[in-house]
């Protein structure tokens, strides 16, 4: 028998030897007990796994629940144009993050030309991120026009990470194109710190993952 079975198995035994009035422990009794322990082994290796999965089954329904109860946001609060014009234009935008709010973004007038950088400067809470929220139409709009000409690519400050390889959460369900991949990599200054990784852009990541670079 493995150890963990010998010792369960000689606790077991040491106890009800103490505590059995004739302090006798015959045949009958250790075998079918150490069959017992056996059988038991492989679901009482599980229990822990088992209470965690349990646990984050309760959190992930409550998550589920918390967005299938949430308010419906309008899909038409965006225009969406494929015509000439600047890609990204708010027109006197006020924005909340629900329907009970009294606004977060208040009249927002914005107009990204096109082939232009902007940034967004401003203090810690003073609505930048809000702001792009708004216009990939995730608060609810109070008044104003929102217009996208064009289709938009959005980077959040905490990545979304798939438990996949690196490659596949490079590629994220397109097809592998090997020249425009190695584009990718060498534009993201990723070479070096796949080379440190012990399986290249093979290797697995994840939520609960960790590699020392």
């Amino acid at each position: 028998c493995s150890p963990d079975v010998f010792q369960v198995a000689l606790a077991s035994f040491g106890v009800f030897i103490a505590i059995d009035p004739a302090n006798v422990l015959d045949a009958n009794k250790a075998f079918v007990s150490l069959s017992l322990f056996n059988i038991l082994r492989v679901p009482m290796a599980f229990l822990p796994m088992l209470i965690t999965f349990t646990a984050m089954f309760f959190v992930s329904l409550g998550r589920i629940n918390k967005y299938l109860r949430s308010d419906e946001l309008d899909p038409n609060a965006v225009e969406h144009n494929t015509g000439e014009g600047d890609p990204l234009v708010m027109k006197d935008a006020s924005f909340a993050w629900s329907k009970d709010s009294q606004g977060d973004l208040h009249d927002l007038n914005i107009s990204v030309p096109k082939g232009a950088l902007m940034a967004i400067v401003g203090s810690v809470g003073c609505g930048k991120s809000s702001m792009l929220s708004a216009f990939l139409g995730d608060m609810v709009k109070l008044k104003g026009s929102v217009s996208i000409n064009g289709s938009v690519a959005y980077c959040p400050q905490q990545a979304w990470i798939q438990n996949a390889s690196v490659r596949s959460n490079i590629t994220f369900g397109q097809p592998f194109d090997r020249e425009r991949y190695e584009q990718v990599i060498e534009a993201c200054a990723l070479k070096q710190d796949l080379d440190i990784l012990p399986g290249g852009d093979d290797t697995e990541v994840g939520e609960k993952v960790t590699y020392p670079l």
